[in-house]
């Protein structure tokens, strides 16, 4: 469905925003084919504190209504997510990670980078950020 989305709108030349939990490399291949096509990719990069506080956000969504996954689904897209994160951070025209950590308040912006380059920094960064780009 997404793929048909993403392409049409390509095709198109039509601007367009979808969300994605970064799991797999479906979006690394479309954001290729975007920036070929001469798009301007951008990306917004929302992650929690921790593993913990995605499991909870779930559980909350599922409480009222929304969908759910089981735990060990959930590890699956955390881990496959942030082994992604230095890969869009490298290929995206524009990213900003985000620590949306805090209920009930503008997430903090961790990082950012244009062009691959990493222009900004936070002072305090989490240790799963850390990780993820120990690459770059």
């Amino acid at each position: 469905m997404f793929e048909f989305f993403v392409g049409d709108c390509i095709k198109r030349r039509t601007s367009f925003a979808i969300e994605t939990t970064l799991r797999s490399s479906i979006t690394f291949d479309q954001a290729a084919t975007a920036r070929r096509e001469g798009f301007f990719v951008q990306m917004h990069y929302l992650a929690l504190n921790n593993f913990a506080q995605h499991v909870e956000r779930v559980k909350i969504r599922a409480d009222k209504g929304g969908h759910s996954a089981p735990e060990s689904v959930l590890r699956g897209i955390y881990d496959a997510s942030l082994r992604h994160l230095a890969r869009a951070i490298r290929e995206m025209d524009a990213i900003t990670v985000y620590d949306n950590g805090e209920v009930d308040t503008v997430p903090r912006v961790l990082l950012q980078a244009e062009g691959g380059l990493v222009v900004y920094v936070a002072e305090s960064c989490p240790e799963w950020l850390e990780r993820a780009v120990a690459e770059l």
